[in-house]
């Protein structure tokens, strides 16, 4: 039962295979021994460039390890994304009309395992936008990608696919999704604890816009992580070999895992406001330039128990990605049409409710606290005074005797 094969990085490079950079360093060094024996301090110093150079490709390699994506994939290091507390406001319907009064960040878009500048992202300013929320239970997730409107069901991979992904275990790496070192017939909860990855994948092909996806009863009884019905699975991962749904090991065996995403997504050439079914597709207008938009929401805290699931922490930061596959000329999407926002983790960071609408009504209790004692104050100086003004100016009666005139 093991997940889709959708690669999210670039398969983990056999022993005998160096990369680009690797193979630059080695036949540096190799011309650095050659040029040794020549004394030929002029090679010597391009030996240095090259392996100088070799350095700074390492640095900023793209997180599949094939290729480098330079100076741009530096761009983003120190970005902070933020979850403000907003309960009440967010609604999963692939509308992001109720996201206006929430700060994101855009990121552009970089491919991901195969390093081809000559075909970068073909639409609209090449960025993604990614904005987060929460209501003290669930978080919220909105990504927004510029792209003309793809329908084609036959595959997955005939129209878009969306993921986020999250650091679970202490040693788990952005790069090849984990970074656990063994293959798919060793990697197992014990060969690479530490390395463990939370993964959301949505594939739209089988999905109605505006519909929600995600966690169902069926998948959820058969103790799996799967969308059976709109390709919206939660899923785990040690590395780009071993990747299953939630509750299922590598050996198949389905266990206690559950689906605990809900999402849905639209396009802004569809018209989602009266409901769509099957028979509407394809929805909207193929090929028009417009904007995709996903919605996402999960419980901050799920009852995971395999280390499967990262566990959100109000006031605390975690660790996530996100990537967009995209397929150009009415093809199948490949391997350069895979793109991430980043090439290393982004920092996630779910803000408690102060500055939010939790504190104003403790501002406004302390203004009725602060206005109740003015009030107790004013009341009692006037009781003082009509006092002191009755005692200054009462006077006593005189007394008459009756005299008794009988």
């Amino acid at each position: 039962m093991g997940l889709r094969s959708r690669a999210w990085v670039a398969p983990v490079r056999a022993p005998a295979r160096l990369s680009r950079s690797a193979r630059m360093l080695r036949d540096s060094r190799s011309s650095g021994r050659r040029c040794g024996n020549n004394n030929n301090k002029t090679c010597i110093i391009l030996c240095c460039l090259v392996t100088l150079l070799c350095q700074v490709m390492i640095v900023a390699r793209g997180h599949g390890d094939h290729g480098s994506t330079g100076p741009v994939c530096m761009r983003n290091i120190g970005v902070k994304l933020q979850a403000s507390y907003l309960p009440g406001i967010i609604t999963v319907d692939g509308d992001a009309d109720d996201w206006s009064v929430v700060d994101g960040h855009s990121f552009m878009l970089l491919q991901a395992i195969t390093d081809d500048a000559a075909h970068p992202y073909p639409e609209g300013d090449h960025s993604m936008q990614i904005k987060v929320a929460h209501d003290g239970k669930d978080v919220f997730f909105l990504i927004q990608v510029p792209g003309a409107y793809v329908y084609k069901s036959d595959s997955e991979k005939d129209m878009a696919a969306v993921a986020l992904i999250f650091g679970v275990g202490d040693d788990a790496t952005y790069h090849n999704m984990g970074g656990c070192p063994e293959l798919t017939m060793t990697c197992n909860s014990s060969t690479c604890s530490g390395h463990e990855v939370d993964l959301m994948h949505f594939y739209l092909n089988k999905a109605i816009p505006g519909r929600l996806y995600g966690s169902n009863l069926f998948d959820n009884i058969n103790g799996t992580g799967r969308d059976s019905f709109g390709n919206l699975d939660d899923a785990y991962c040690w590395n780009p070999h071993c990747r299953y749904v939630d509750g299922a090991d590598p050996y198949g065996t389905p266990g206690n895992g559950m689906n605990d995403w809900s999402g849905s997504w639209s396009h802004s050439t569809i018209d989602t406001e009266y409901g769509l079914v099957l028979p509407d597709s394809p929805y909207g207008k193929v090929d028009e330039s417009g904007t995709y938009t996903f919605e996402f929401a999960r419980p901050l805290r799920t009852n995971d128990q395999l280390q499967q699931d990262v566990q959100f922490t109000i006031g605390a930061t975690h660790r996530m990605a996100a990537a967009f596959w995209y397929p150009l000329n009415n093809e199948a999407w490949e391997s350069s049409q895979h793109y991430s926002a980043s090439c290393d983790w982004l920092t996630l960071e779910i803000l408690p409710g102060i500055g939010t609408g939790l504190n104003r009504s403790k501002v406004g209790n302390a203004t009725v606290s602060a206005f109740s004692l003015l009030l107790s104050l004013a009341a009692l100086s006037v009781s003082v005074a009509v006092g002191w003004w009755v005692r200054q100016t009462s006077r006593v009666a005189s007394f008459n005797p009756i005299v008794n005139s009988l």
